[in-house]
């Protein structure tokens, strides 16, 4: 009878104190007569939180400890369906000792953590968490040239464009990557769409511009993924090409100079370099006289050449000029617009009137 008292007062004992969420420790035992053990509680951990890095996938997970417990695992719960799952890599099998832990590739949804205090067999589960919304859409942005940015240019300062999926809240110029490193940047614009103005360029060179990872936030606190381009590059080119003194050849000539007799064609050539953007045409003028400067102030366009490839001629099908003396200068322009100094002249000299001839006198007859 005493033993069969004592079994009830364990019972509703353990009633008890599981209806008010104590862990308590279990035994068995067999035969008869009479005994007393000693009985114990495993608190609770608190003040379970939970904080999701927006765009990451990752919910940082933190609690106060309970005196007792050697261990920890965690337990995160699905809002829309109460699915649960282990977290941060805990289980029962593999508790951690900290108070703290990161949950990892965490899917978009709603959720709750709960923590379980371990001691031996024992287990003392927390309240819940409070409620942690995971998102893990990330703005992307692209940038490349600008709509009808000139490349190469000789033109500071030189656009991009970059372009957001979402609606960014925090884009400045601070976030734009600039090559090179000593030019400047200046953004424009709002919600998805934005200019990038370079300038302070202090030489020929290429430019370029990009956008580092999780330095842009759209509205939820998540950074951007780093930028991604077709045409990014632009040329920046400030130096001038070189051209040699044309070359003049026709048909009939005569001299050193050369004499151009008749109305042969004369065609015109010049060896035009540029290390940068490349030569893209070569323009030639002549100027009246033997000698003196050839300048813009002076001279007159004979004609363009944009054929490369065959040291830009320009065939003349008539004369320069009235017969006489001249000198012809060459000046090639770029891609980008820079332009030569007037080469060095050619002198040539042009003769379109036939020689006459006096009947000759023969014994004083002709």
């Amino acid at each position: 009878m005493i033993r069969r008292r004592l079994l009830l007062l364990l019972g509703a004992t353990v009633a008890l104190l599981t209806a008010t969420g104590v862990a308590l420790a279990f035994w068995g035992a067999s035969g008869t007569g009479t005994g007393s053990a000693p009985t114990g509680t495993l608190d609770l951990p608190t003040n379970v939180a939970a904080e999701a890095t927006p765009g990451s996938g990752t919910v940082a997970v933190s609690w106060t400890a309970s005196a007792q417990s050697t261990g920890y695992y965690v337990t995160r719960i699905r809002n829309s369906d109460s699915s649960t799952a282990a977290a941060c890599g805990t289980s029962p099998a593999t508790p951690t000792a900290g108070t703290s832990c990161s949950d990892l590739a965490v899917a978009d949804g709603i959720y709750h953590y709960v923590v379980t205090g371990v001691l031996a067999s024992w287990t003392a589960v927390s309240a819940p968490s409070g409620n942690v919304t995971v998102n893990n859409t990330r703005p992307a942005v692209t940038v490349n040239q600008a709509a009808g940015q000139a490349d190469p240019t000789r033109i500071a300062p030189i656009n991009f464009t970059a372009v957001f999926d979402a609606v960014v809240t925090d884009f400045t110029s601070s976030d734009v990557t600039v090559t090179p490193g000593t030019a400047t940047a200046v953004v424009t614009g709002s919600g998805t769409a934005y200019n990038i103005a370079v300038s302070g360029l202090t030489g020929t060179g290429s430019v370029s511009v990009s956008i580092a990872a999780n330095t842009v936030h759209d509205a939820a606190g998540a950074g951007n993924t780093a930028s991604t381009s077709t045409d990014n590059t632009v040329l920046y080119d400030v130096t001038a090409p070189t051209t040699a003194a044309p070359g003049a050849t026709a048909a009939v000539t005569f001299g050193t100079n050369p004499l151009f007799v008749n109305n042969e064609v004369v065609t015109l050539t010049a060896a035009a370099t540029d290390t940068d953007s490349g030569v893209a045409s070569v323009t030639y003028y002549y100027c009246a006289g033997s000698t003196g400067a050839c300048t813009s102030a002076n001279w007159t366009g004979i004609g363009t050449s944009t054929a490369s490839a065959t040291n830009f001629p320009v065939p003349t099908a008539a004369p320069l000029a009235a017969d006489g003396p001249y000198r012809v200068v060459a000046v090639a322009t770029d891609a980008a617009g820079n332009t030569s100094t007037p080469s060095a002249a050619t002198p040539i000299t042009v003769d379109t009137t036939p020689p006459t001839v006096t009947r000759p006198t023969v014994n004083g007859h002709s």
